[in-house]
């Protein structure tokens, strides 16, 4: 930038607050000062009918996904899925083992040959097919099994009076147990509540509504929701 524009970017800027300063000398003394009651907003107040209470919801949802209600017909699903794999799998094996016995050389091998990539294909493209399915049956199971659970807990805050629930993963007191930063990360975030009274806690109060409470999740943990 050259020195005489430099010098009429200033000069442009010092009338600009010049005249800014004369208008507002300018101006009566209310148009100045905005009114008491925009200047000075009220402080929020604190409603006294609030009330607070904490759930742990992915305790809540685990326990259910692996209740009576989903697992049987998660399992009766990923069996016939594997049921369906092995019998590719053997298919595969019975044509290799003739293509072996044949010799890859010979007329019978290498007619043989194609169909065996054919059957390989097929087999991987089964197996892809039976994952996205899978995966579409548990995520169909993990969101009924949280409408439900957020059904239940709505009733048990209007029950007692809440008026917010807040979902957390345990007390910001506990231990980090994760063994790397994104596990510690992980942890930290889901425990959004530093501090509660165990008494406005739902958790245990859902889990025997929804009739989970001998229910074990993966870790093994069956009544822990803390």
């Amino acid at each position: 930038m050259v020195l005489s524009h430099r010098l009429a970017v200033v000069s442009v800027a010092a009338a600009i607050a010049l005249a800014g300063g004369a208008i507002m000398a300018a101006a009566p003394a209310s148009a100045a000062r905005p009114p008491e009651s925009a200047a000075q907003p009220p402080a929020s107040v604190a409603r006294s009918d609030q009330r607070l209470a904490t759930v742990n919801m992915f305790h809540i949802v685990e326990k259910m996904v692996q209740s009576e209600r989903y697992r049987p017909a998660r399992e009766t699903m990923m069996k016939e899925f594997q049921t369906r794999l092995e019998a590719a799998k053997r298919e595969i094996e019975s044509l290799y083992n003739e293509i072996m016995q044949a010799g890859q050389d010979s007329d019978k091998g290498r007619a043989l040959i194609p169909q065996f990539q054919t059957r390989q294909r097929e087999a991987q493209q089964l197996e892809e097919e039976l994952q996205v399915r899978a995966g579409e049956f548990n995520t169909q199971q993990l969101a009924e099994a949280y409408r439900l659970a957020t059904e239940t807990v709505a009733m048990l805050a209007k029950q007692g009076g809440y008026t917010h629930v807040l979902s957390t993963r345990g007390v910001a007191s506990e231990p980090i147990r994760g063994t790397n930063v994104a596990a510690a990360v992980q942890e930290i975030m889901a425990r959004p509540v530093v501090v509660f009274p165990e008494a406005d806690d739902l958790t245990e109060r859902a889990i025997t509504e929804l009739q989970l409470t001998g229910v074990t999740t993966d870790e093994g943990h069956a009544e822990d929701s803390r």
